[in-house]
């Protein structure tokens, strides 16, 4: 009976240390890897919206989307036979109110010499003083007849400029290097003022902008280099630099809860320039992640 009573206490023996032997390796505690404080930016690039200066028809557009055109290019034309109509009444008018102004000049310069002879007459007590009176008035009104119709030639000329504008604005052009990404009309279409006819893109200009929190944000410099990954390339390791740190927050990403007594988190964008290869591979709206713990020392 001992024998049994001995052997049975061994028996718990023997499973308390196993039990307490699968423990000493318990992956809980062991610790637990830290995880890469990360951030998600997006590539952006610079996009140009070429709208219509004033309504009318398209007359053509020799662009195609997808065709890169240099600054100074023609991107399309619209009709101009109103404006050239125009042009031509408004110069009719400008070379009329020209004619008045030169024969008003020209009567001013004649009275002004005739005045000044009965002037001398005058002196001499050869003239009356109402033969004097009368060509002042003359003189005076005839300066008036100057100044009104060097108005006129002034409102012409002032719609010969508008109506030479308007007939400039037909013709628009790229005022970049860039890709047509988008012809948004047709020709023969009739569009209003204001409305994009074409999107220009510059992909040689490509930057990523980051949403960082409050938390992290006060760490950033201008002139700091981060490393950037995107799953697109899921073997290379980019690199930017950040040129501007917005200090008007963007949003709240995180909601404050009335259980833990919290404060909304909100953040602050992050502009990173990229350059040489990294600005090719990287296309406009791609996600790349930033981390944040290896953020380099300012340039």
């Amino acid at each position: 009976m001992l024998n049994k009573k001995k052997i049975l206490l061994a028996l718990l023996v023997a499973g308390c240390c196993a039990v307490s032997g699968c423990g000493i390796n318990n992956p809980n505690t062991a610790e637990a890897a830290v995880e890469p404080n990360m951030v998600t930016g997006t590539v952006e690039c610079k996009e140009v919206y070429i709208r219509a200066k004033i309504p009318g028809y398209l007359m053509t557009i020799p662009v195609t989307e997808g065709q890169e055109v240099a600054k100074g290019e023609l991107l399309f034309t619209s009709d101009q036979r109103d404006i050239l109509v125009k042009q031509t009444q408004a110069t009719g008018t400008l070379n009329a109110a020209k004619a008045v102004k030169e024969k008003a000049e020209a009567n001013v310069a004649l009275l002004e010499e005739e005045y000044a002879k009965y002037q001398e007459l005058f002196e001499m007590e050869a003239v009356a003083q109402d033969t004097m009176d009368k060509l002042t008035t003359q003189l005076t009104a005839a300066k008036l007849d100057v100044q009104a119709a060097t108005s006129q030639y002034e409102a012409a000329q002032g719609v010969v400029a508008e109506v030479s504008l308007n007939l400039g604005q037909t013709m628009q052009y790229a005022p970049c290097n860039g890709t047509v990404t988008l012809v948004s009309s047709s020709v023969g279409e009739l569009v209003g003022s204001g409305t994009t006819i074409i999107t220009l893109t510059d992909y040689d200009d490509r930057w990523i902008n980051a949403n960082v929190d409050e938390y992290e944000v006060g760490k950033l410099q201008i002139g700091q280099t981060v490393p950037l990954t995107s799953k697109t390339y899921p073997d290379t390791v980019f690199h930017g630099t950040i040129v501007n740190v917005s200090k008007n927050p963007d949003f709240a990403i995180k909601k404050s809860t009335n259980e833990l007594n919290d404060q909304d988190v909100v953040t602050y964008k992050v502009k990173i320039a990229l350059s040489g290869e990294d600005n090719i591979m990287l296309y406009p709206g791609m996600l790349v992640s930033v981390n944040l713990d290896e953020v380099g020392e300012a340039q």
